[in-house]
C-alpha cells in the first residue's frame, strides 16, 4: 500500500464513521500557528516570506486549519465531527528520506461542554476511535500513553506558591529545559524576606531602616539616575512586593521535591487513581481530593469503551503541542517507540482562533509515514 492509498482508505473510514471531510489549503499565514502551536512546530516550520515581506508556511499540522474552518463556516454550529487526510510540512531531519513531508489523517470533534461527565465521555469516545483505527489497520501490536496537562495545572495552583509563580510553571511546562531553569530558581527561594532584605541593604547602602520610607529616602539621597519612566516611589512599591510573596529557600526546596514526584507518578491507567490518592494523602494534599475523585471518573469511562489495560499513565507526559490543554496521548509501536498516533484535547484554542461561542474540542492524527511501515 502506497501512502497516498493509505491517506485515502482512512478518509473513508472516518467518513464512514460518521466524519464530515473538509479538504484544508496548504498555505497558511505563518503566525497563527506561532501564537497557538508552540516551540515545538515553531522550530520546525517550513516557513518563507512572500513578495510582500508576509510570513507564510506550509500547514505543519492540520488541527488547526480545522478549527479555522470550523469558525468560518460553522458559525450557527455549537457541534462539529470533522475528518481531513493528506500531507503536513515539517522541517526536520529526522523525517524518513530527509523529507519534509509528513502524511497525517485524522479527526477533530467540536462540540458543547454540558458537564464533566460530558467531558470525560467524549474523551474516551475518542480514545476507543483511535484504538478502532489500529484496528481497521490491523495493526494490534501498540501501547498507549497518556497524560494531562489539565491534572498539572490543577496541582499546581493547590501549591503555595505566589500566583505570579504558578503562571510561570503552567506557561512553561512543555518548553522543558526552561521549566527545569524555573524549578532551579525556585529552590533557591522566592522574593526578599526581612532577614534576607535587610543583608542586601546594609552591605550595598549600609542602612537599617529597611521600610518603604526609609528605601526611598535612601534613593533620593543618593540622586539615583537612569530610572527611566518610573518614578521612586514606584521603584520602592515594586522591590517591597516582592517582600510579600516570599518563599524561603527551604520552603522552594521542599516545593521542588514535590513537584517534581509528582511528575515521576506513572502506572498502569487502571492503578493511577489510587496511585495518586495515595500521593495526595502522604503529601497532606486534601484540596488535591476533588481533582483525584476527577480522575477516577475519567478512568471509569475509559475501561467502560476501551482495553484500559493497553493504557499507561504517565504524568510527566507532555505534548509538543502547547494548544493542549487537557488529557494527551500518544499511541506508539513498543519495537521501536515510533508514534502512529497522538492527540488530545484543546477546549482554549477555538476562543483564542476567534470562536464566539465556548466550545470544547478533542482529536488525533494518525502518522501514516511510521503506520505505513508496518501493514
Amino acid at each position: 500500500m502506497s501512502l497516498q492509498e493509505l491517506n485515502i482508505n482512512l478518509k473513508n473510514y472516518f467518513i464512514k464513521s460518521g466524519f464530515n471531510y473538509i479538504e484544508l489549503p496548504l498555505l497558511f499565514d505563518a503566525d497563527i500557528f506561532f501564537e497557538t502551536s508552540g516551540e515545538e512546530i515553531r522550530r520546525k516550520m517550513y516557513s518563507f516570506t512572500d513578495t510582500s515581506g508576509k510570513e507564510k508556511c506550509l500547514r505543519p499540522d492540520m488541527t488547526v486549519p480545522t478549527c479555522q474552518n470550523f469558525i468560518a463556516s460553522n458559525n450557527k454550529s455549537s457541534e462539529s465531527k470533522l475528518c481531513y487526510s493528506g500531507p503536513v510540512f515539517r522541517s526536520s531531519n529526522e523525517l524518513s528520506n530527509n523529507s519534509i513531508e509528513l502524511n497525517q489523517s485524522g479527526i477533530e470533534i467540536i462540540f458543547s461542554e454540558k458537564n464533566l461527565n460530558n467531558i470525560h465521555e467524549m474523551d474516551a469516545f475518542i480514545l476507543k476511535t483511535a484504538e478502532d483505527t489500529m484496528c481497521q489497520l490491523n495493526i494490534d501490536n501498540y501501547k498507549i500513553k497518556i497524560g494531562s496537562i489539565k491534572l498539572f495545572n490543577q496541582f499546581i495552583n493547590k501549591l503555595e506558591l505566589p500566583i505570579r509563580w504558578k503562571q510561570r510553571l503552567v506557561r512553561h511546562f512543555f518548553r522543558r529545559k526552561y521549566f527545569g531553569s524555573l524549578l532551579d530558581r525556585l529552590g533557591e527561594g522566592v522574593g526578599y524576606d526581612n532577614e534576607k532584605k535587610h543583608s542586601m541593604l546594609q552591605e550595598k547602602f549600609n542602612i537599617d531602616d529597611v521600610s518603604g520610607k526609609g528605601l526611598t529616602d535612601l534613593i533620593n539621597k543618593q540622586n539615583a539616575r537612569g530610572l527611566g519612566a518610573r518614578t521612586v516611589e514606584e521603584i520602592v512599591d515594586r522591590f517591597q512586593l516582592k517582600s510579600l510573596n516570599v518563599i524561603s529557600q527551604k520552603d522552594g526546596k521542599k516545593i521542588v521535591d514535590l513537584i517534581n514526584n509528582f511528575l515521576k507518578l506513572s502506572c498502569n491507567l487502571s492503578e493511577f487513581p489510587s496511585l495518586l490518592r495515595e500521593f495526595t494523602k502522604s503529601n497532606n494534599l486534601s484540596s488535591f481530593e476533588s481533582e483525584v475523585e476527577e480522575m477516577e471518573y475519567f478512568v471509569n469511562a475509559v475501561s467502560e469503551k476501551s482495553n484500559i489495560e493497553k493504557y499507561y499513565f504517565d504524568n510527566d507526559f507532555g505534548h509538543s503541542i502547547e494548544f493542549y490543554d487537557g488529557m494527551m496521548f500518544e499511541i506508539y509501536n513498543p519495537d521501536n517507540q515510533s508514534e502512529l498516533i497522538s492527540g488530545g484535547r484543546y477546549d482554549k484554542l477555538l476562543i483564542d482562533l476567534g470562536s464566539k461561542s465556548n466550545l470544547s474540542a478533542v482529536g488525533f492524527a494518525t502518522n501514516n509515514n511510521n503506520i505505513i511501515e508496518l501493514i
